[in-house]
Parts: C-alpha cells; sequence; structure tokens
C-alpha cells in the first residue's frame, strides 16, 4: 500500500514537471544567461551573480544599482519576465487543484497519467458501460474514453472515481492521455465499426504489443481484422444471434462465445429423461461439459463426475449446438 501510494504520488509530480518544464526552463535561462552577464560586467563570482538575479526577480536585489545602460535594461526587465512566468506557474497550479477538487478533465488526465498495466475502454454506450461494470467487479484499473460528454455512464463512473476522458479514441491525442503507452490492453467498444479499427491501429502504432479487443457489428469485417490484422474483434450481431434464436425457439441459451473457430453455447437443462445418469457418464455420452449441477439441496459450480442426476434438477452445459440439440432431444424422451 505504501509503495503505491509513493509510486502515486511520484507520478503525480512527474506529471507536475512535465507541464511546467517550459516555465521552469524559461526562469533557469533567465538566471543563468543574466548571471553570466552580471558576472562580466558587475565583477561578481558566476554563483553570486547567478543569485543576484534569481533575487531580482522577487524585486529583491542584492547588489547596488548598476551604472551601464544595459544591465540598467535588465535590472527592469528581469523582474517583469520572472513574475510573469511565476504568476503563470500559480495560475496554472491553482486550476490543476481546483480541478482536483471538482473533479474536472484536468484532474483526470492526470490520474491517468499515474496508471501503469491499466485497461483503456474505449465507449460508454450499453455495451461499454456493462464492460466497464465487469472490470470494477473484478478489481482492474481502467481509464475510460467517451465521445459524448452528456453521457449518463460516464457520470457514473467518474462517480465511481474511475478516470473518464472526453474525446474521439480514434485520436492519437485522446489514446495519449489514456497513457496508452503504459497500458496492457485496450478495448474499443463504439458503436462505430470504422472508429474502433481506426483507434486500435493507432494504439499499435503508440504500443506495438499492446493487446488489442474490438467490437465489432459486420461479421465478415470481424474474421477479415481478426486474421488480417491479428487482433481479437468480437461481432455483436454473431454473439447476440443465438440469443434470439434460443428466445424464439424455447431453448435458454445463455451464452455464447469462438474458440478455434467453433460457436460454443452456454445453456441450461432441466433434467428429465436423461435421469439417472451420472455426470460423467452424461458428458462421455453426449460429448458436453457440464459446469453447474443444481437442486433443491445444493448448487453446485463444477460438479464431481460421479454425481447422480435426478429429475427436475437443472445443468449448465457448455457444448455447440448440434450437441445441445442431439441432448435435448434425449431429455424429451
Amino acid at each position: 500500500m505504501f509503495r503505491r501510494w509513493v509510486e502515486e504520488y511520484a507520478h503525480y509530480a512527474l506529471y507536475l514537471l512535465r507541464e511546467f518544464r517550459w516555465l521552469l526552463l524559461a526562469i533557469a535561462a533567465l538566471v543563468l544567461c543574466v548571471g553570466l552577464l552580471f558576472s562580466l560586467t558587475l565583477d561578481l563570482p558566476y554563483g553570486k551573480a547567478c543569485y543576484a538575479v534569481f533575487m531580482l526577480i522577487f524585486v529583491q536585489p542584492t547588489v547596488d544599482f548598476p551604472d551601464k545602460w544595459y544591465d540598467q535594461i535588465f535590472f527592469f526587465l528581469v523582474p517583469i519576465v520572472g513574475l510573469g512566468a511565476i504568476a503563470e506557474s500559480v495560475v496554472k497550479l491553482g486550476y490543476l487543484v481546483f480541478s482536483s477538487k471538482r473533479k474536472l478533465q484536468e484532474w483526470w488526465i492526470m490520474e491517468a497519467s499515474t496508471y501503469r498495466n491499466h485497461i483503456v475502454l474505449c465507449g460508454l454506450g450499453r455495451v461499454g458501460y456493462r464492460i466497464a461494470q465487469e472490470l470494477l467487479a473484478l478489481g482492474e484499473s481502467f481509464v475510460a474514453i467517451e465521445r459524448n460528454r452528456d453521457s449518463v455512464f460516464a457520470e457514473e463512473l467518474l462517480g465511481a472515481n474511475v478516470p473518464v476522458l472526453f474525446g474521439e479514441a480514434r485520436l492519437r491525442k485522446t489514446l495519449e492521455r489514456a497513457n496508452v503507452k503504459h497500458a496492457r490492453a485496450i478495448i474499443l467498444a463504439t458503436d462505430d465499426d470504422l472508429a474502433n479499427l481506426d483507434a486500435a491501429l493507432t494504439a499499435r502504432e503508440i504500443k506495438p504489443e499492446i493487446r488489442v479487443v474490438m467490437r465489432l457489428f459486420d461479421d465478415t469485417l470481424a474474421n477479415k481484422v481478426a486474421t488480417s490484422f491479428k487482433l481479437p474483434a468480437i461481432s455483436t450481431s454473431q454473439v447476440a444471434a443465438p440469443a434470439f434464436v434460443a428466445a424464439a425457439t424455447g431453448r435458454s441459451v445463455l451464452h455464447a462465445f469462438q474458440l478455434d473457430g467453433q460457436t460454443i453455447h452456454v445453456a441450461d437443462l432441466q433434467v428429465a429423461h436423461l435421469a439417472p445418469r451420472t455426470i460423467d457418464q452424461l458428458e462421455r455420452e453426449y460429448d458436453i461439459a457440464v459446469v453447474l449441477h443444481k437442486n433443491a439441496r445444493m448448487h453446485t459450480l463444477n460438479p464431481q463426475r460421479d454425481g447422480a442426476l435426478q429429475t427436475g434438477d437443472t445443468i449448465v452445459v457448455v457444448a455447440t449446438i448440434d450437441k445441445i440439440r442431439r441432448i435435448e432431444a434425449a431429455n424429451r424422451g
């Protein structure tokens, strides 16, 4: 915990250094360059001359007003330039403090810059928000990107202290603000196939080894992207189709996913004519996997293979659709 706290504040310090680097460099150049001039013209040691310039910035001169006209110009110019740079720094720092209190975009950008080995989630529509909920449930750290500033889902995530950056996910600047170069994965879940693909390629430009997962509606495009670009692409139409078919035919298909080119289904089944068999016998006979067994007395995930099935029990099986049809037919008798 202490290490995480130290790392977080170290990243904050680095962010502030990056934000104020030009102002700090301008003040340093002013002190060093004018200090060199004063050292030569006022016959002062270089260190003392630099100190005199530094104090002059705050209108606290440590040397007498010079006689030479060019030294006199710098005597007036140094406080104006120095105080101007310091004033800008104070205003900028004050705005960052204000942003932290009000949780404005500048604060979340700085917050995102402290993340390491995180996930970047692009798109906070209904699908993106469901993904965000799963990531929160798993305890994963992630940064979200959303185009719509009025998104209700974005407001909910901000309330949960998740950095949400508003902008186009396909733009390199937006992805860099989400700290993609230090992320381990990016999920493209917007409803625009082209935007998802564009953002995926941009993320790979920033970090070639990042893991990319895309949501695509077009099945053909999803297959081509997965094959040609080696980017995992999930077709929402392909995932949703089994649920619609299951609802229309009276089946209870809970989920479907692609595995080694095959569509695998997860379905539940109320045991009728399949009893009395053991789970092992059922799996061997119908080439399926039983991942849950439930009855009035128990609810078991990954049940024992020798567990006996009884009429009225519920099982959840994993198999291809043809094998599910086969076991359904046998269960009807």
